[in-house]
């Protein structure tokens, strides 16, 4: 017993964990929304009816109530014409749709009960249902916030971003050699230039002069 009781835990557990893995929030939210709308239709569809039994109960009364009335004016016009029978038996007509409307007029009271228990049961799902409604706006604004969150986390600590990372790195250290290779050949041929360079025996002698010239005035 034991066994069995452990192997249907296992499996109930299992499959819980499958099912959670397959529910998307947002689906499921919406899912959630059409079974409350159909309730919704159903609670209409029998408020509906709740009212059209109520307005048919209504008019059923206000025929016995006609009817009563004219018990009592064939009572009054038998008594008028001195016609007993015809008098007892309006009479006798009279106190029994007395009797049936009193009826009528408690189950009126019960079918008026249901119809506001009805109307307020509509009126309490739909208020659910605007709720909901709402919720599910803040909902999908909240799952594409943390999707995209996810996914940025995701690329920011990947292998394949940490790789991206290192190569712009080594980039910019190549970049860096680059520059000091040209500076270092801009140096050279510098000074190789300034040993190279010879002037005729015309400027070395003006150049001693100037040499001489700026001393004096020194």
């Amino acid at each position: 017993m034991g066994i069995f009781k452990r192997v249907k835990t296992i499996s109930l557990a299992n499959m819980n964990h499958s099912l959670d893995n397959y529910e998307d929030p947002i689906k499921m939210a919406k899912q959630y929304i059409r079974d409350l709308e159909f309730e919704i239709e159903k609670a209409q569809s029998a408020l509906a009816n709740q009212i059209y039994f109520e307005q048919k109960h209504e008019g059923l009364m206000r025929q016995v109530k006609m009817t009563i009335e004219d018990r009592k004016r064939q009572q009054q016009l038998a008594l008028d014409k001195n016609k007993d029978e015809m008098a007892k038996l309006a009479i006798q007509q009279r106190l029994e749709h007395e009797k049936q409307l009193t009826l009528l007029e408690e189950q009126y009271t019960v079918i008026r009960n249901q119809t506001g228990a009805l109307k307020d049961q509509l009126a309490k799902l739909k208020d659910i249902h605007a709720d909901l409604q709402n919720r599910k706006s803040l909902l999908i604004s909240r799952a594409n916030v943390a999707g995209t969150t996810n996914t940025m986390n995701n690329t920011l600590f990947s292998t394949q971003s940490e790789s991206i990372k290192n190569g712009f790195t080594r980039m910019e250290d190549k970049v860096l050699r680059l520059e000091a290779q040209a500076s270092a050949h801009e140096y050279f041929n510098e000074k190789a230039y300034k040993n190279d360079k010879t002037y005729s025996i015309d400027v070395e002698e003006e150049f001693l002069k100037a040499k001489e010239a700026y001393g004096k005035n020194w």
